[in-house]
């Protein structure tokens, strides 16, 4: 059987007589890379045609059934290969942040200054607002008691200070607005949104987020983003981390912990469809794709609601106890054609 060649880098390798590969400047010439090109195909072509000394028949018919055992248990369907695209970091930020986002920040700003004081507008301009928001960021990093002493001598932070003047971040900071606060409903209105004032900016980081491709291994679990203030949705979970803050419901990749998708919790529904449990799963698995094995998992607390739409009967805690250490129960199901597993 042929050998197994390893892929190589055309753009940072090139060929060395010995056998070897160095690294190169991926600004070498055509000429010079048509050259490598024709070495590397020289050698893929002996090693195609050579004979292979350290496999013997037995172990190239156990390799065929292994192969044929894989198509086998593929043929639910295959999920495709993850695109890792090496992109710069503005780009990984306007991917998920979405370059719309400037748009409504600097128009809803501008219009609030107006509705405040007609005669004092504060005509931000679309790199300001670009500004404004890299600011915000960096002193995330930086992290100073106070947002002035970025722009203070004793303390002063270059990159801050000379990109916007102190005055003009706390105007722009003043005047900051997603929404037209005219169009907000009253709040015994059934469609009353708490989140109205951020609704827009989440809308746009919840669909970006969900175009990325996902991986197999899935996960729903909840966050907090940190938050000390005073806020109605404010929530206290004592297991997490950070105990106070904004709760979050998330589709994430168990491995990576890259999310795919997200709820941000205001409080529960009135009317709950299945329970609130049930509806938070079954909201986040809308956008998994249909028979193509991915592997969805959730924790004790999420588990409920399967339980409920199933009626599955498991052994309690004392009973698994009396089994010794590592008993386990589980059953195995079947909910819109898709197969389930409940362990405790």
């Amino acid at each position: 059987m042929p050998n197994k060649i390893k892929k190589i880098d055309l753009k940072n390798h090139t060929a060395i007589p010995n056998g070897m590969s160095g690294t190169i400047d991926t600004s070498e010439s055509e000429d010079e890379m048509k050259k490598i090109q024709g070495i590397l195909k020289t050698q893929l072509e002996i090693n195609d045609t050579s004979p292979s000394s350290d496999k013997n028949d037995s172990e190239e018919e156990h390799q065929q059934e292994t192969s044929k055992s894989k198509r086998k248990k593929n043929t639910l369907g295959s999920l495709p290969p993850p695109n890792h695209s090496g992109l710069e970091p503005i780009d990984y930020f306007y991917t998920m942040f979405g370059k719309e986002s400037f748009d409504i920040l600097k128009e809803q700003s501008n219009l609030y200054s107006v509705q405040v004081n007609p005669n004092r507008p504060v005509n931000i301009s679309e790199s300001e607002i670009r500004q404004f928001v890299g600011i915000l960021l960096m002193t995330g990093i930086y992290g100073f008691p106070q947002q002035r002493s970025y722009w203070t001598n004793s303390t002063r932070v270059e990159s801050i200070a000379s990109t916007m003047s102190r005055d003009r971040f706390l105007e722009i900071k003043k005047n900051l607005h997603v929404v037209d606060n005219t169009n907000q409903l009253s709040q015994n209105d059934p469609n009353y949104d708490r989140a109205f004032k951020v609704r827009p900016l989440l809308n746009i980081i919840k669909n970006n987020f969900r175009k990325i491709q996902k991986e197999e291994q899935l996960c729903v679990d909840e966050q907090i983003i940190p938050f000390k203030g005073k806020s109605v949705m404010k929530q206290h979970m004592p297991k997490k981390p950070n105990r106070w803050g904004y709760k979050m419901c998330i589709l994430a990749d168990s491995i990576s912990g890259i999310c795919y998708d997200f709820i941000f919790y205001t409080g529960k529904a009135n009317e709950p469809q299945y329970g609130f449990c049930t509806d938070i799963v079954l909201k986040l698995c809308e956008t998994i794709p249909k028979m193509m094995n991915y592997k969805l998992y959730f924790d004790n607390y999420l588990l409920l609601f399967h339980l409920k739409l199933t009626n599955l009967n498991m052994k309690d805690i004392k009973s698994l106890k009396e089994g010794g250490r590592g008993s386990i129960d589980y059953r195995i199901t079947q909910v819109d054609g898709v197969e389930l597993c409940a362990t405790r």
